[in-house]
Parts: C-alpha cells; structure tokens; sequence
C-alpha cells in the first residue's frame, strides 16, 4: 500500500512519541528523586516559631506559638550544603531582607525565588547542650555575616549579630516528638534534637555501592534512595554521624541491606524506607537496623517487613534493636509485619554485673507505630532503659510487651487488638516498672512495681484516645509514596 506525505509524516510522529514514552518511562523506573523533604521550624529561645503573615510577597515575619499548621513549617534548600534559601511549606516564598537591602535593622520578609545572592543564608552553631553537640544557630546572610535574623517584638529583622538571645534559633524537625527531640538530659539541661543531614548536601543513590559511599562518614548528609536496593546476601553498612537516610516516594525498599552504628554515629535519621531482608537469614544477630552507640536518632515512616513463620519454627531474627550505650532514641510512624520476633530493646545481657553500666540506656519514646503480625516482642522486649510507648496498634500478636531488668516503663492510650483475648499483651517477669494509662482493653497480669518516671518530666508530647491512635496508624504509619502525616499536625488535634 503506497502512504502520502501526510500519512507517512503522521506514522513518523507517532513513532517517535512511543519511542519517547518508553525510554521516559524507563528512566523514569529506573530512579525516583522525588522525596519527602525534610522540615523544620525555626523556634526562639523563648518558643515562639516564624511564620509568614499572609502568602503574599513581601509579608512580614511574626514569632507564634506552635500549633502543627502549615505555615510554621520552613524547609532549606541548597546547592552546596553552605548556603540555604528557606522556603516556607504553606506559601512556597522564602525569607529576604525587604527590597533585598542587607543593612541592618531591616525587616525580613517572605517573596518569591528570584535566584538572587541576597536570597542565601549560613546557618552556624551558636550554643552546644551538654554533650557537646549545637543546640542553637544564627542565622546570617552569606553575602553579609555580620547580619542575622533577629527577633523584634513580634516580628523579625537583620540585625547585626552581638551574640543575644533573640538572635539564635532552634531547628526542630518537623512531626518530631519525644527522646530524639529537644528532651531534658540527666542533669534537667536541655539537649538538642536530631536533624540528621539537615545542614548538608542532598546526594541521590541507586545502589549499593553509591549507599556505602555516602554514610560512612560524618559530614551532613541526606542521602536519598531513588531506586530500589537489593544485595543477594546480608550487606552489612556501618551509619556515620549526622546522617538523613530517606526513600523517594516512588523507590525506596531495602533488601538484605543492614545498617549498624558506631561509637561515634549519632544524629542520624531514617525516613520513608522498606527494609526487607530475605527469610533465610535468620540468626540471633540478624537485625536491619543495629543501633548500639552516641545519641540522636530518629527512625519515622519505615515499614520493617518480615516474612512467613512458624511460631514454633527456628527463626531467632528480629527486625529492630537499641541497646547498650544507645540514647535519645525515637521509633514513630513505622509499621513492623510479619515477624516471630520483633524488637530487642536494651542491653540484651541480664546479669548483675551489667546492671551499673547500662542501667537507663537508652531513653527511647515509641509513638503512632502499627505492629501487625509479630509473634512476640511488639511493641518489644524491654530491658535497663526509660521507655515511653504511647499511642500505639498492635494487631495479631502473641506476646505485646516484654518486661524483665530495671525496665523503665510508661505506656500510654495504646491500642491492642488480635490477640489481646489470650492475655498476652503483658510478659512482665516481676523486674522491672510499668505504668499504664487508658490502653485499650485494659492491661492484666503486672507483676512490676508501678514506675513512678513519667515522660512530661523530660518534654512535652499530645497524645490521641487508644481508638484514634489504631485508625492513625492503620492510615499512616510505615513508608509512603506520596506525602508523610504527623501525629502533632494541627488536623489531628481532636483526636
């Protein structure tokens, strides 16, 4: 059959838009780079948070109270991991000097990105907690430090940077709660919260070996896994300091991939990950996630997935341990399945003569997770530390809480379902203390003293009902493919 021009030129087009439509779609299956950026809120020394007043261009800044709105989130965006542009979460503005004029006393105001140099920002370590780590920063123009963002009143401006209080900031990670947060340390000082790679570059991995490459070290760092990553045996990967490991929305299970810390880890995040690992490996010491040592670290939306079991099988893996001089530690928002064992909480030794060195390690909140299919120790087996489990969904279980050795336990609105009828949501070997408050059904069988720690000594937190707690986490909790939801978000205040 012989075509015309025109038929012949309608062919050609349409080849090549197929032939388009398929090299996109595979590179765009080959990686993923979309993620749930990190946030924060800048908050005074005094509590207050910057927020925008309006969407508009040039609004001014004002300092509120926190509520979980939109608009007190800000997020840094950078190039080199220096110099930042903050960008607002509600309107997508960012923070300049009105009419970009870097002088002092200047109002700041929120405008559109103009991809101006008066738009850049240092951020830099102004005071350190007790431990030696930032706790408070100044925020400078990186075309001027001597200028830095001050609180005025209400509101905000440039001022030149004397060292006072109203001009250091703190960065809270936005959905944050608990031990890995801005908590009370021993001596009743603040510490400062995890932030993981917030002050560094963002670098993208697609396998193992670019992995391995970017988190060993300590310089700042988020690393963002954009593709699937798999290993045919156990890969074991030692986490350096100052670290934010997230999964794209689209890409982000981990397979075989084991992570275990060090003596000088520390402020390291884990975020929007499955972490799998294959059923053969399942000796004592086969744990993904292996937190031994330093301070700070934030595990938020993973889903720990198991594999199938026999409850009187073989398997001696669990899926999650912290212990020995491991502190400062929050699990929220992730989802654990399909498991004999869940997690190991605390030094897993006994004896008396381990009692003096571990007893209060670590300090650990776990908060807005869904267990779902763990045969024993979910929400885990705990030992030595100060444990604060709250709001919590534990479904199709054996054995809930484990209790044994100088356990500190204070257990709040969590809700236990399949299961619960076997009287198993208890395992309390008469060692340590426990305290329960409104979980649903009622927990029996306490052979522990009642703890009299109560966690609102050490920071402040908002908890749901037991009932709204399961609906919240059967909804939110593990990793996501399109956005991330925190429990302190202003929407889900009522619950």
């Amino acid at each position: 059959m012989k075509l015309n021009k025109n038929t012949s030129f309608i062919i050609s087009f349409l080849a090549a838009a197929i032939i388009y439509v398929v090299f996109s779609t595979e590179a765009a299956s080959a990686a993923s780079e979309d993620y749930p950026k990190q946030m924060i809120r800048l908050e005074s020394l005094s509590g207050f948070n910057i927020t925008p007043i309006g969407n508009q261009d040039n609004a001014p800044l004002t300092t509120t109270q926190t509520s979980g709105k939109k608009e007190e989130r800000w997020r840094l965006d950078t190039s080199d991991g220096k110099q930042f542009k903050i960008r607002n979460m509600d309107n997508g503005k960012i923070i300049i000097p009105a009419h970009y004029a870097l002088s002092d006393n200047n109002p700041a105001v929120v405008y559109y990105d103009n991809s101006r140099k008066e738009e850049l920002w240092n951020i830099i370590g102004a005071d350190k907690d007790g431990n030696g780590d930032f706790i408070t920063y100044k925020i400078v123009s990186a075309q001027n430090n001597s200028l830095a963002l001050t609180q005025n009143g209400s509101g905000v401006k440039l001022a030149k940077y004397k060292g006072s209080s109203l001009q250091k900031w703190k960065l809270p990670s936005d959905g944050l709660e608990g031990f890995a947060g801005y908590a009370k340390e021993t001596n009743g000082r603040q510490k400062t919260g995890t932030t993981g790679g917030l002050l560094g570059k963002v670098v993208y991995v697609n396998n193992l070996g670019e992995l391995k490459a970017n988190i060993e070290d300590s310089t700042p760092r988020t690393i963002v896994v954009s593709s699937n990553i798999g290993a045919s045996a156990k890969t074991v990967l030692t986490v350096g300091a100052n670290k934010t490991i997230v999964g794209s929305f689209e890409k982000h299970k981990l397979n075989n991939v084991y992570f275990k810390t060090k003596v000088n880890s520390g402020n390291v995040i884990f975020k929007n990950l499955v972490i799998a690992h294959d059923q053969s490996i399942r000796e004592n010491n086969d744990i993904p996630v292996y937190i031994t040592d330093s301070r700070n670290y934030w595990i938020d939306h993973v889903t720990f997935q198991g594999h199938s079991y026999s409850a009187n099988g073989h398997d001696l893996d669990k899926l999650l341990y912290v212990g020995a001089k491991a502190d400062y530690v929050t699990l929220s928002h992730s989802k654990f399945t399909d498991h004999r064992y869940g997690l190991i909480l605390g030094w897993p030794e006994d004896g008396k003569q381990y009692h003096s060195i571990y007893n209060g390690y670590p300090r650990m909140t776990i908060s807005h997770n869904r267990f779902e299919n763990l045969y024993v120790r979910a929400p885990g087996l705990m030992r030595y530390g100060y444990f604060h489990v709250k709001n919590n969904y534990i479904n199709n279980f054996h054995l809930g809480f484990t209790i044994t050795t100088m356990a500190k336990i204070y257990s709040e609105a969590n809700y236990f379902g399949t299961g619960s009828e076997k009287g198993g949501i208890l395992d309390d070997y008469g060692d340590g203390w426990f305290k329960d408050v409104g979980s649903y059904p009622a927990i029996k069988g306490q052979k522990s003293p009642e703890t009299n720690w109560i966690p609102s000594s050490d920071y402040s937190y908002r908890t749901m009902k037991a009932a709204n707690a399961k609906d919240f986490a059967e909804r939110y909790a593990g990793a996501q493919r399109t956005a991330l939801y925190y429990a302190n978000y202003s929407q889900f205040k009522n619950d």
